[in-house]
């Protein structure tokens, strides 16, 4: 499931565990090793931000590929680029581009919100919720524009009353979410600790050895 899909915090929270969550697997020698899921963080056997790469002669399915990798900060600015580019083509063929322009204002106010941690663990279906227009959300308050993007919108749109970003706007989406995080960092915590204790107890070797004790996270992370 991408982040565009989650409708509830169930969903939200699924989905984080699978991209970010810990899986302990015991190394040959008998110590541990933890590894992130990483699921989401790929397009097909590639590292999405290297497959990415592929898509830069082709800006529709470079909108696309980032989209699917929202909220990372990296994937707001890949849709970005994107959609500047379909912007240009558009505006050189004199076709309509003002939909286009209003995705990439919406982009810029949704990443404005809240750090990626606090945005990742609120269901986009709440996002979606809020009035992120132009004339709730300034374009001069969002960083992800640029200084042509913000001309171009000022020529098109009448300008708000104020210039404002969307956590000025909804200070609650930064608040609950960095809440939601903290919850679900224990809750991924207690994940990692459940699959050590469901291991066989370590081999230990028969002659005994001067070697210190180790810690926990020594051997959760193989150290």
């Amino acid at each position: 499931m991408i982040w565009l899909e989650t409708r509830s915090q169930t969903d939200a929270d699924r989905r984080r565990m699978a991209m970010w969550g810990t899986v302990v697997s015991e190394t040959p020698e008998g110590g541990l090793h933890g590894r992130v899921r990483g699921d989401g963080l790929y397009e097909g056997d590639r590292f999405w931000a290297d497959a990415i790469k592929d898509t830069y002669d082709d800006p529709a399915r470079r909108l696309e590929m980032a989209k699917r990798n929202l909220p990372l900060p990296a994937a707001f600015r890949e849709a970005a680029i994107a959609l500047r580019a379909i912007i240009r083509n558009k505006r050189k063929l004199g076709e309509p581009f003002k939909e286009e322009l209003l995705e990439l204002h919406q982009l810029a106010a949704i990443a404005s919100l809240a750090p990626y941690d606090a945005l990742d663990i609120t269901p986009y279906a709440r996002i979606a919720e809020l009035d992120l227009s132009p004339t709730r959300v300034g374009w001069d308050a969002l960083s992800l524009l640029t200084k042509t993007d913000r001309a171009l919108m000022a020529e098109v749109w009448r300008a708000p009353d104020q210039h404002v970003s969307g956590e000025a706007a909804y200070p609650q989406i930064r608040r609950q979410g960095e809440q939601a995080v903290r919850r679900h960092n224990d809750e991924m915590l207690q994940n990692a600790l459940a699959q050590v204790d469901a291991m066989p107890p370590p081999r230990f070797a028969e002659a005994p050895t001067d070697e210190p004790p180790r810690s926990f996270w020594s051997r959760l992370f193989g150290l």
